[in-house]
């Protein structure tokens, strides 16, 4: 048991000292030579809309052209999206399909040790309303009984 802690030490001292070593200076003044990978040059990216007219019915350009408050330099852009629906908000998968799903996500195993927030409570209903403590009873005020 002790061998392997001095082995363990020994390789973290020589990594230390490898690391800790200057770079040769030949290879720091030296310029780049055709065996260092490069990056390929990406070509630049085309943000030209192109022909407004295929995104626009003809009515609504020429409306846009010659409206009066239009702003040739403004660009309006009107839309909804809806949002994608939660992670948490998905139902939990009970029995087999729990085990499962543990295997299949491991990052969202810790949602089947807590309670499912969309789930039916456990237990029977309960058929009688809980009702509010600080409701009138028969018309009266509770706070001056």
């Amino acid at each position: 048991m002790h061998s392997r802690i001095a082995v363990g030490i020994a390789l973290l001292l020589a990594a230390a000292t490898q690391a800790a070593e200057p770079k040769p200076a030949a290879a720091a003044t030296s310029t780049p030579s055709t065996t260092s990978p490069t990056a390929p040059a990406r070509a630049p990216l085309k943000l030209r809309i192109g022909d407004i007219r295929k995104y626009m019915m003809p009515n609504e350009f020429q409306a846009a052209v010659n409206a009066q408050d239009a702003d040739k330099s403004t660009i309006i852009v009107e839309g909804q999206r809806e949002a994608a629906p939660l992670k948490s908000t998905q139902p939990l998968a009970t029995g087999l399909g729990a085990v499962f799903s543990l295997f299949a996500s491991p990052v969202s195993a810790w949602r089947m040790f807590l309670p499912d927030p969309n789930g039916v409570p456990p237990g029977p209903p309960n058929p009688v309303p809980q009702r509010d403590p600080m409701a009138p009873l028969n018309g009266e005020n509770p706070h001056f009984r």
